[in-house]
Order: structure tokens, then sequence, then C-alpha cells
């Protein structure tokens, strides 16, 4: 994805090491392979570029398999024609192809060919089209959250900064929410940092893995809720052992802000390398689920922050309700002074573990017109979110109602009620 193009011999040794790392630590998948029937589916000046988006066709369900044709079907199954075609170099994978080859990782094939493909893709660097084969696939595999056709907003990250800063975009999503955005956040546990989403909200007191029924009861009652992505991607447990024998970043890396499972409509999105922005930007506009949707990347951060200048990718659907999406592009930099927050320095922002973040998380959305550059990283993204979500026009008037609703104490209130709540749908399941 970010590596240069190696020469053939560097590459083949890179390939070769790679794959003997994952047959000498003899990778094991310790549950069986559920039948595809019980994996729940569902279906600087700014420059300008349009893409339309067509309506996707509806999937077929997939069927049971006969003892009669196992063995056509082992070799439909196999992974083996995407890694030849990517060895051959002469094209990269169609949407189509890798979503098909995504599905069948997503349902347990061969580990070494899932590694093999990995490390092609990797390679040769993934494009938007791969990327959103990838994304469909994990889409229609996702254990998915019915909220309706209610506007939801997402403010997530792909993780991978290295900073281990204190959970912004986490605290940025109950501001945008105290703020008057519904909110249906998709998060997991620290992966590369001291502290994830899902350890801070849980070490608040917030029960992180509701059902999809539940989440919707979380959302109807305190408008935000939490997807954990254990329970909404099941089937990424065929692909974490390999990913970890394998030790190299993989395109999973930066799939999990853009498969919500509640198919959230608006979305901020920080990624960890600019070169992420236009893959991740033509990935979401192929899928065609967003309507409004920003990719971040700000001085070495996943997030904006008064660090500095960030650099931000901005689609947007122009199309009426209803007819295939129409989406608008553009790019520039976002610079905090311009907002009137001074700059910070990365030590000003930095977290620790669960029981500090959270103690961080409670600090900075206190009410009152103090500040410093925890708050004011908290207020740049949930009013980039408030922006998004359609609450204001601009990014300055987002920012606007976001300072004034943590000062007015209500994200607090916010958080307080949605702790309450989410144990209290957690419990009701619990009981006899």
């Amino acid at each position: 994805m970010l590596a240069t193009r190696r020469s053939s011999s560097s590459f083949l040794a890179l390939f070769v090491v790679l794959l003997q790392s994952i047959t000498n630590n003899s990778i094991t998948l310790a549950f069986s392979v559920p039948p595809p029937s019980s994996l729940s589916l569902r279906h600087s000046t700014p420059t300008e570029s349009s893409i339309r988006r067509q309506p996707q066709q509806q999937q077929q369900q997939p069927q049971q398999i006969s003892a009669q044709t196992a063995t056509t079907t082992t070799m439909a199954s196999s992974l083996k024609p995407y890694i030849e075609t990517l060895i051959a170099g002469e094209r990269h994978l169609t949407s189509d192809e890798t979503k098909q080859a995504f599905s069948l990782i997503l349902q347990g094939a061969d580990p070494v060919q899932v590694g093999s493909l990995l490390t092609l893709l990797r390679a040769r660097q993934e494009t938007p089209e791969e990327i959103a084969g990838m994304v469909q696939a994990m889409n229609e595999a996702c254990n998915s959250v019915n909220l309706g056709d209610q506007k939801l907003l997402d403010i997530v990250g792909t993780g991978g900064d290295g900073a281990d800063t204190i959970n912004i975009s986490t605290a940025s999503v109950v501001l945008a929410a105290a703020a008057g955005c519904i909110v249906a956040k998709a998060g997991n546990r620290s992966v590369s940092s001291a502290c994830g989403s899902a350890d801070v909200l849980e070490a608040l007191g917030v029960k992180v893995d509701l059902t999809p029924p539940q989440v919707q009861q979380c959302v109807e009652a305190v408008r935000i809720a939490f997807m954990f992505a254990p329970v909404n991607h099941p089937a990424m447990r065929f692909v974490a052992p390999i990913r970890k024998s394998l030790g190299v970043r993989t395109c999973f890396n930066i799939l999990g802000p853009m498969t919500n499972a509640a198919s959230a409509q608006r979305a901020v999105i920080g990624v960890f390398h600019p070169e992420l922005l236009s893959l991740m930007a033509g990935a979401l506009k192929q899928v065609g689920r967003v309507d409004h949707a920003v990719i971040i990347h700000g001085c070495g951060l996943d997030e904006i922050s008064p660090l500095g200048p960030s650099r931000i990718v901005e689609i947007q659907n122009t199309a009426p309700p209803g007819e295939p999406r129409v989406y608008t592009e553009k790019e520039y930099d976002l610079d905090p002074l311009e907002l009137g927050i001074p700059r910070c320095e990365l030590g000003d922002l930095k977290g620790g573990g669960p029981e500090e973040n959270a103690e961080k998380f409670r600090q900075v959305l206190l009410g009152g017109d103090h500040t410093d550059a925890k708050r004011d990283s908290i207020v740049l993204n949930a009013g980039m979110g408030c922006y998004v979500y359609g609450l204001t026009p601009t990014i300055e008037e987002g920012c606007k109602l976001a300072r004034e609703t943590l000062e007015s104490g209500k994200a607090t209130e916010l958080l307080q009620e949605w702790v309450k709540v989410s144990q209290s749908v957690a419990a009701e399941e619990m009981a006899p």
C-alpha cells in the first residue's frame, strides 16, 4: 500500500520470507468454517471531480454445497487465480475480483493463500477499486445494525500513527452527539496504541459489546452507541492469526473506518499517512454508501489537532435523494490558527492506558470556558463532524457549535446518560 515499487528480485525475496513465516508458524484455525448461510449478510485551491454511482444489484444468498460438487467447490474457493493475476504483474485486480477474493477470505480460505494475496496486494500497491471490493465483501459479511433511514455520523481513525494521544475521535463523537448529531461509532480494542476506543469506553463504564438490537435501543435512547468490531465483523477471526504471523501492515489496517456496521452516511475519517487520502476517498466513492465524508491527515496524526495544518480530502454526494450518487471532491488544508486555536506540542495531547485516558476523557468534556490543547482537539474534530453531518454550513461554524456545546456541560451529561443506558440495555438481555 505504502511501499515503493521494488525490483523483481527484492520483491521475490520478501515474498519468500513472508511465505516461510506463515508456513513455519503452522497457522491453524481453531474453529470450524461456518457454512455461507451462517454469515449475516446485508446487503492551495480546491479541485473538483465527479463520479456517478449506480445502485448496486441485490446480492444472491449463497447456496449450500452438495457432496457431489465438493471438489469443484474447493477449486472455485481457491485464491490461486487472483494470486496468479498479481504475480503476472500486467494489471491490478478489478473491484469485483477483489470482492470475490475477500469473500472467500472471510469464509476461512487457506491461510497460506491469504498471506500470499495480502503480501502481493501491498507490494503492488492497492488501488481504490481493490479497496472498494474489500469493503463491499466486509459489508456483506457484517452483522449489521439497522437504524432505518436516520442520518448517522461516525468519527473514526485508522490508528497506526504511534502517537499514543488521548482518545480524540471517541471523545469527539460524544461532543458531536451532544451538539445534535446521531452517532453510530465503530471501534475496537487497542491494536497499535496504548488504549483503543473500546478500552477507554469500557473504563468509563460504557458497555461496548452490545448486539445490533441493543445498539438500536441505545441510539433511540441517547442518540449515540458504540459498535464493537468483534460483534459486527466476526469473520475477521479468520484473518487475525494470518495478520499476526505476517507482522507487516496489510490492507486490513485501513478497512475498519470504511465498514461501519450501521452504514453511517456521514463520516470523519483520520488516516496515519497522507498517501491514504486519495486511496480511501476513491474507494468510498466507488462503494457509494456515504453522502458526505472527509478524510484527514494532520501532522503525523490520524485526526485534526492544534499541532499544525491538516490535509483534507472532502467528498460529497450532490444527487437528489433516491437517485444514483454523484460525488464532488476537493482537497485543501485546514489550519487551526485560522479558527483562533493556538499551536501545541505533541506532549500536550499524550494519553496513557485505559484508566488514565478515561480520567482525561472526563476532564476534557467538563463544562466551562477553560481550554487547553486536548479540549481544542476535541472541538476541532467534533466541529468537523457537525459540519459533515449538516448541522452547520461551514467548518468554522461547526467548531463554534462544538465549543458552545462543550462549555455548556451537555457533553458530560450525555456521557453519563450513555453509560447508564448501555448498562441497562445489556442487563435486560442477561435477565432471565
